[in-house]
């Protein structure tokens, strides 16, 4: 704001008191910044989003109006402006990402408040309980961050907002059981394509099964003990057999790395470290307690384990779009359907018989598929 005020309060340029003005302005803007748009529930980021909006827009007038104060002392028209902004070209390119940056906040501030402003009417529905009224503007609270771009929706403040959005339903709702037992509970469908991946497994993939147990052996213990300290089932420790064969410096075509196959941006969502050649998606166990987490949020997101490895594998974002185009909440239906990637409609019936051949070989029924 400094060089606002140096600008603007240069006899030099013109306007002294018009930009005297603009400060003024500004200081109103900051205010109003600090109450406007103020949702119990949001979070921080709205307000902080707001805050910046409105520093932004504030700066931007200000560079825009010495500008135009600059211009017309050296006696430019406003057309004449137009042909050339008068700019360094470093200054205009600024200028101009900051109008992008101003945009992108108003965009994604407003749609986070449109969609409080259902949450909060569904939850005075429910509380006067009408339940039918409430799930209505439930769902549209959903819709409207479920609608947002994929690029939006994944920004960490955007996610964080969702998962806590549906937190927050659950628990008015009365918070859901537990998402882990004790032993191996874990429901296996006896689905025609979970028990092809067993054959698999049991035949020609054995080889690689063997391999995998035997990386398994040294990281067994520590993510079972993560896995039941994050309340996540035990047996999707075995979601590891299918994404890296338990190879922690495993990387994927697409970018993903170690044992969990994390992205780049769902890495930094669920605070894995990357910076320069150090990152800790390869570090076995901040990546296991990392996966156990995206595990349980997206079982309290979808309700379903089936849904939630299916968006494990293709993201949450387009397995909600599903949900919200077709209404089926059913992996399986999704599946006959063909409303998923192949590589997701796979991956789940892959996991199940991972889950299932892991379960077996913890309970001692496979003595061959033990390392030798």
């Amino acid at each position: 704001m400094s060089f606002a005020v140096q600008s603007l309060g240069d006899p030099k340029v013109g306007g002294y008191r018009k930009g005297m003005k603009i400060l003024r302005m500004a200081d109103i803007g900051y205010r109003r910044g600090m109450k406007i748009l103020w949702i119990e529930g949001v979070g921080e980021f709205t307000r902080r989003a707001t805050i910046h909006l409105w520093l932004a827009v504030c700066i931007s007038a200000a560079l825009t109006t010495s500008q135009i104060y600059a211009a017309q002392s050296r006696g430019l028209s406003l057309t004449e402006m137009e042909k050339g902004s008068g700019l360094p070209k470093e200054t205009q390119a600024m200028l101009d990402s900051l109008r992008k940056t101003v945009a992108h906040h108003a965009e994604v501030t407003e749609l986070l408040a449109r969609s409080q402003s259902f949450y909060r009417a569904g939850e005075a529905f429910y509380r006067y309980g009408d339940h039918s009224a409430a799930e209505l503007n439930f769902l549209r609270a959903r819709q409207i961050v479920a609608d947002a771009e994929e690029e939006i929706f994944y920004e960490a403040s955007v996610h964080a907002y969702f998962l806590k959005l549906n937190h927050e339903i659950a628990a008015l709702k009365e918070a859901p059981a537990p998402l882990s037992v004790p032993g191996n509970q874990f429901q296996i469908d006896a689905k025609e394509s979970v028990q092809t991946f067993v054959k698999y497994f049991q035949g020609k993939g054995q080889s690689v099964v063997r391999a995998a147990f035997a990386r398994l052996e040294l990281y067994e213990a520590m993510m079972r003990n993560i896995f039941r300290e994050e309340d996540v089932p035990e047996e999707l420790i075995y979601v590891g057999l299918v994404e890296s064969a338990y190879n922690p410096y495993a990387q994927s075509a697409a970018g993903a790395k170690g044992i969990w196959q994390f992205i780049l941006e769902t890495g930094k969502r669920y605070e894995l470290k990357q910076v320069g050649a150090f990152d800790e998606r390869y570090d076995p166990e901040k990546s296991t307690r990392a996966a156990a987490r995206y595990l349980r949020d997206l079982y309290e997101l979808f309700g379903d384990w089936p849904l939630a490895l299916a968006a494990y594998n293709a993201g949450e974002h387009r397995v909600l779009r599903v949900i919200e185009k077709t209404g089926i909440k059913s992996f399986w239906e999704m599946s006959i359907r063909k409303l998923l990637p192949e590589e997701t409609m796979a991956y789940v019936p892959a996991v199940l018989a991972a889950i299932s051949i892991g379960t077996q070989r913890a309970e001692h029924k496979f003595y061959n598929w033990l390392p030798n």
